[in-house]
């Protein structure tokens, strides 16, 4: 029997060895699996989805210190309203207090024989106390109604930053975009120069060109190659730029423009009147509001106010221990306080023409903002419809001269003056295009359509 017993316990304390054992390989094999499907990708690395605008824009936003910091002002405004709130609505207090005193002997004298008979040394009070103001002077409505407006100021900033953020990243994504495309026009353009000086070489072979010619092309390749050098240093500065922007590196990243909604063609004055609903105005017309209220609040000091105060006592001791509760009702009239609350008043005064003056600025900034970016896109539109069809032009006219100049009806000045024209006609017409697309993103912003 206790053989069996003992191979028993044996048998379990081999059991129990081996499954701490492997305890840990278990552990490991499942955060392994669990850090596998937490690190699951739909998309290789090398196949990862294009980045849009809007892409990058919500990145922007999430990423953004300048919108975090305006969303915790609207938390702020939020917390003054409960502290407006506070004046109108009292206090509720529990309140436990012991009061000691000297003994006073009860045959020292007459007095101290009657002091002794209603102070007992030792006392305990435990009371609830309310108190409530009744009225002060509309301070309460104006502090409240104060809060509100200033907290719908802070929000409408908050749309303000985020507007304001999509501008900065539609010019840095428009800006990578553009001199990408301008960095492949400029090897374009290198390749047929590096063809045609080919052909040069080969031509001086026999006879047929000078070397002054190859001369002449050699320089045109090297201003090439200086301005594909500035082009990718203005590219990598636009990179950096959107980096800092959306939180995360771009590198191996392609940008994909997915925004064909140009703004509607409305009259210039449709879009002005869009432009006062914008929330910067809003905003400037919250901060009037609540300067309304500061001077009502100022102006309370003129009023006279009525409280209430309320004691509730739970136990008492003394002469007043029968004494279950007692009520004080208020009334203070302000006669003289030294000249503060006019003070007050003059000084919430002087604040609301300040706001009053902010808030035309604001309409004004509106309106110039509206009219220069409509007038940038409508013109900068014109303007890359003009290149295009320079381009092409500029397109047949290089292949026609390279077609003569074989035919020795041109010089070869003739070709390359053609090929620095394409070359210049692609690159104005690069740049107009994606001018052309920040005034859409600033236009947008100008009139407050982000979404």
């Amino acid at each position: 029997m206790k053989n069996n017993i003992f191979f028993k316990s044996f048998a379990l304390f081999l059991i129990l060895s081996v499954c701490l054992f492997n305890a840990p390989l278990f552990q490991t094999q499942a955060a392994e699996s669990q850090s596998q499907k937490g690190s699951y990708s739909p998309y290789p690395a090398t196949d990862a989805p294009p980045l849009t605008l809007e892409d990058c824009y919500r990145l922007a936003l999430e990423e953004s210190d300048a919108v975090a910091i305006q969303k915790e002002a609207i938390a702020r405004a939020n917390a003054q309203m409960f502290t407006a709130a506070s004046q109108a609505l009292g206090n509720v207090d529990f309140i436990v207090s012991r009061s000691l005193q000297e003994n006073m002997e009860s045959g020292n004298s007459a007095g101290g024989s009657l002091g002794s008979s209603f102070v007992d040394p030792d006392r305990t009070e435990n009371k609830f106390t309310i108190s409530q103001p009744l009225f002060q002077g509309f301070k309460a409505v104006g502090a409240i109604t104060g809060a509100g407006s200033y907290k719908r100021e802070q929000k409408e900033l908050w749309l303000r930053s985020k507007e304001l953020l999509y501008e900065d990243v539609a010019r840095a994504f428009y800006g990578i975009l553009r001199f990408q495309k301008e960095i492949r026009i400029i090897r374009e353009i290198h390749k047929l120069l590096g063809e045609r000086i080919k052909e040069l070489e080969e031509r001086e072979k026999i006879g047929r060109s000078r070397l002054s010619e190859i001369a002449t092309a050699t320089t045109g390749m090297k201003n090439l190659e200086s301005n594909l050098a500035g082009a990718k240093g203005t590219l990598a500065n636009y990179q950096y730029l959107l980096e800092f922007l959306i939180g995360m590196s771009i590198v191996d990243k392609k940008l994909q423009d997915d925004d064909d909604q140009a703004p509607s063609h409305r009259a210039m004055t449709d879009y002005l009147k869009i432009a006062y609903s914008r929330s910067d105005v809003q905003a400037a017309e919250q901060a009037v509001k609540t300067a309304w209220r500061g001077i009502l609040v100022a102006q309370s000091g003129f009023w006279p106010t009525i409280s209430l105060a309320h004691n509730q006592y739970m136990r008492r001791e003394g002469f007043n221990a029968s004494v279950d509760w007692d009520t004080l009702f208020k009334f203070d009239v302000p006669l003289f306080s030294g000249g503060a609350t006019v003070g007050l008043v003059k000084e919430s005064i002087s604040i609301l023409k300040q706001k009053k003056h902010l808030l035309s600025i604001a309409k004004r900034q509106a309106d110039l903002q509206v009219k220069q970016s409509y007038e940038g896109w409508r013109y900068s539109k014109e303007q890359y419809l003009a290149f295009k069809e320079a381009v092409a032009s500029a397109e047949e006219n290089y292949k026609l001269q390279s077609d003569e100049y074989r035919r020795s009806l041109v010089s070869n000045l003739d070709v390359l003056t053609a090929l620095q024209s394409l070359s210049q006609a692609q690159q104005n017409a690069n740049q107009a295009f994606y001018q052309m697309k920040q005034d859409e993103a600033r236009l947008k912003v100008a009139i407050g359509e982000v979404s």
